[in-house]
């Protein structure tokens, strides 16, 4: 049997046996083959297989990150140019204010709400800036709405992070610019500051504006702040408030209140000290009776109260307690506190001026204490002041004659100066 033929004894079975066998043998004429199973011949292509989606998902995936990495690198360099944009307007809006203040006469000068805001930030920066003085100048003299409560609430708001020094300065400024408006905002720090150095810079810019709505206020933080020195200040900013007060009687009874009910000795010391402020008759009587407390340091303070006394009426039990103290310490504390209230600026009749001097004279018993009369009486030319610096020419101590007879050649001298009015010519 030739090649290619088939026999046709043989079943069907055994033809499509040689045909599979046979491999690739060509179909006769008019015969169709079966169709050979699937997994015979495997498919190089299968619709939705994973081959296909992995291929395209890599492709547009890596499409779609360079497409977020492009838009990422826009937004931030939008963002870059952007925030260069806007400094470049604060350096020339800041250049441009502060060559108002190359002018040192300056005085008032316009300012919106966002420059003094640009004033602020630089100013609290802690870049090294040969300018900063300049700013804090500009600040000084800016003038626009609400400009007062802004400057004092950022200074005194310690989420504006900076340095005590710096908080200090904008302090310096607020002082500076003097306006009833800032003390919300001064009182507040001065409350609850966690640093000393600031507080005690808030009050010091307070003093001179506070007034008796304050007054609370100022005690609560001599009764709870322990920091001496933040309640020194405070008491001190009650003393000025008492001196330009034509409420001076609220002021008495509310201290004399503080002082009965001060939880602590520290603050009852500083209460006692605040009496002298008011002075009155009840404030008195608790001076008087402190002075004769075995506590040295109520003793103490009740002098200070006495040195400060708003009027000249206790100046005699000053005295009267220094001839009696046998304590050194506490006798020329007494000296001193009577020294401090002759000099004190104060409308007070020729005569009784007189005694008071003449009657501290006669205490004076230490070196010190004799020069410190001479030098108090230099500045005045009063004939009386004359007799009294001449007593301490005969003083045995060379130093107190020696500093007599200069006072004398220096009133001599002021004395000629005057003119017929008692005025002096250098004053005009």
């Amino acid at each position: 049997m030739s090649p290619g033929q088939v026999n046709l004894s043989s079943t069907p079975a055994q033809v499509t046996q040689t045909s599979a066998a046979a491999g690739a043998a060509p179909a006769t004429p008019g015969h169709v083959p079966s169709a050979a199973p699937a997994t015979d011949a495997p498919s190089t292509f299968i619709s939705g297989s994973t081959e296909t989606s992995g291929s395209g998902g890599g492709s547009n995936a890596a499409k779609i990150t360079i497409a977020a990495v492009l838009i990422v690198a826009i937004v931030f360099a939008g963002i870059f140019v952007l925030g260069k944009s806007m400094s470049n307007k604060r350096t020339k809006i800041l250049n441009s204010l502060l060559s108002q203040v190359a002018d040192k006469t300056a005085t008032q000068l316009p300012t919106t709400q966002e420059e003094a805001e640009i004033l602020l930030s630089e100013a609290k920066s802690l870049k090294n800036r040969s300018d900063r003085e300049a700013i804090y100048q500009r600040l000084l003299v800016a003038k626009g709405d609400n400009l007062d409560e802004i400057i004092a609430q950022f200074a005194a708001n310690e989420n504006n992070q900076m340095t005590p020094d710096i908080r200090e300065k904008f302090f310096q400024v607020v002082q500076g610019r003097n306006s009833p408006k800032a003390l919300p905002a001064l009182i507040d720090h001065a409350r609850n500051a966690t640093k000393p150095e600031t507080a005690v810079a808030a009050l010091k810019a307070a003093r001179k504006m506070a007034t008796e709505n304050d007054l609370a206020d100022l005690l609560s933080i001599i009764q709870f702040n322990e920091n001496s020195q933040v309640q020194q200040d405070a008491k001190r900013v009650i003393m000025s408030l008492a001196e330009r007060s034509t409420k001076r009687n609220e002021i008495a009874t509310a201290i004399e209140n503080a002082y009965k009910n001060a939880t602590n000795d520290k603050s009852t010391v500083v209460f006692l000290e605040l009496l002298g402020s008011t002075g009155g008759e009840t404030a008195a009587g608790i001076v008087a009776k402190a002075l004769k407390s075995d506590d040295k340091k109520e003793r103490i303070a009740a002098l200070a109260a006495l040195g400060s006394w708003a009027d000249d009426t206790q100046f005699e039990a000053l005295l009267d307690y220094m001839a009696s103290e046998e304590d050194d310490t506490l006798r020329r504390q007494a000296f001193a506190q009577a020294f401090q209230f002759l000099q004190k600026d104060r409308d007070r009749d020729d005569l009784a001026l007189e005694d008071m001097w003449k009657a501290l004279a006669q205490e004076a018993a230490t070196e010190s204490e004799k020069i410190q009369i001479v030098n108090g009486l230099a500045r005045i030319v009063e004939d009386w002041a004359f007799a009294v610096v001449e007593f301490f020419l005969e003083d045995e101590n060379d130093k107190v004659s020696f500093r007599a007879e200069k006072a004398l050649d220096f009133m001599e001298t002021k004395r000629n100066r005057l003119n017929p009015d008692g005025e002096d010519d250098d004053a005009e």
